[in-house]
């Protein structure tokens, strides 16, 4: 049986296949806040929503359905550790229970952190000025984007900009 706390958290994060808004962290910090549950009882309802993504992954036989899973798993990782902070290394055991190794759930914290940022990155225009590169560090942070990983992924950008212009720009003269 799922608890109303687990339905929540779960309406919170998106299905699958969907990347996340960025409001989750803050929506299940304010609703643990609003209700007065404590960090190991709300950590225990991210583990049980965490078995249950599991748990639906291993019945599914379908590699397709499979990376659902293990995407949707991921973002719950992502966002469990936002919101337990330091205490998810000790209130979240994902390791002992989901069989993931560090390395998985630093991949899960990167790649969510990375596609929040690019979603927050498209919402800044040419022309950018002092408070938006303030309001975008601030993002980076938040996100837990590390400067290495958003410096090569701002490089790839710029990088692949570049070349669609040029196959543009070689396009148009070939007609």
């Amino acid at each position: 049986m799922i608890s109303p706390s687990q339905r929540f958290v779960s309406s919170v994060l998106p299905p699958g296949a969907e990347d996340l808004k960025g409001n989750e962290v803050e929506t299940i910090i304010k609703f643990k806040a609003a209700l007065g549950i404590d960090d190991p009882d709300a950590a225990n309802v991210h583990m049980e929503i965490g078995r249950r993504i599991f748990r639906e992954r291993l019945e599914t036989g379908d590699r397709e359905a499979d990376m659902e899973q293990r995407k949707a798993l991921q973002k719950l990782i992502y966002v469990s550790n936002l919101v337990f902070g330091e205490a998810s290394t000790f209130l979240l055991p994902w390791k002992r229970l989901f069989r993931v190794t560090d390395s998985q759930v630093d991949i899960a914290i990167r790649e969510n952190a990375k596609r929040l940022y690019a979603f927050k990155l498209q919402s800044v225009g040419r022309n950018i000025d002092a408070k938006q590169l303030i309001d975008l560090r601030k993002a980076q942070l938040l996100y837990r984007l590390s400067d290495e990983v958003l410096v090569i992924a701002v490089l790839l950008k710029i990088i692949m900009k570049r070349r669609f212009s040029i196959i543009q720009i070689s396009w148009s003269c070939g007609n």
